[in-house]
């Protein structure tokens, strides 16, 4: 039975993309949940697949020079949500990162989701889904999300000319269309420095 499920599995993962994420839900036609984890585990000491965490697994992409490539946290986490039916958003320093306004990757990559709320453990790495009401999502353009998210973490406080020069071309990047339609959705003193930005 577990030969025929890994020679199945095999030849699925062998016809996928290098860098593709699976799940063990992505096998179940193949056998019951143990097997397929034991099949994977096998498959994983051919070096075919990596374990990533509990049930996420990789198949890496190989570089000559830089050996494995790894995706990067948020399109693992795209990935979860894809395959759960939800919606997510990133929030923290991970908009300031995924902005390009700070190059330290955080360890702890926080999402607003409307499906479960729970912590992934990826290596030394934490995807946390953090449940939220649906108006949250309000903001559907990835960019003005983003901006606002960043503004956000900053707080109004402790906003300063520093972080408006950074924050400006991400702005002056916006549809206008997109501004017109879904800024009313952010807090207001965020309206207010978004539109500030764009006259000057």
């Amino acid at each position: 039975m577990i030969e025929t499920s890994k020679n199945k599995i095999q030849t699925k993962i062998l016809k996928s993309s290098f860098g593709e994420i699976f799940f063990l839900d992505d096998f179940s036609k193949y056998g019951s949940s143990d097997n397929i984890r034991k099949v994977l585990s096998r498959l994983e000491n051919e070096g075919l697949v990596e374990r990533l965490t509990h049930g996420i697994y990789l198949k890496p992409k190989k570089d000559l020079l830089l050996g494995k490539i790894y995706p990067t946290i948020d399109e693992i986490a795209k990935q979860i949500a894809k395959r759960d039916k939800a919606r997510i958003a990133p929030t923290g320093v991970l908009a300031l990162y995924l902005l390009g306004l700070t190059t330290q990757i955080p360890l702890k990559a926080v999402y607003l989701t409307d499906g479960s709320q729970r912590e992934i453990k990826i290596g030394n790495r934490t995807i946390q889904f953090k449940k939220t009401v649906p108006k949250s999502f309000a903001i559907k353009d990835e960019l003005l999300h983003l901006i606002v998210q960043a503004f956000k973490e900053i707080g109004q406080k402790e906003i300063t000319d520093d972080f408006f020069n950074q924050i400006k071309p991400s702005i002056l990047h916006l549809n206008e269309q997109v501004i017109q339609k879904q800024l009313k959705y952010a807090p207001v003193w965020i309206q207010k420095q978004i539109i500030n930005l764009t006259k000057k």
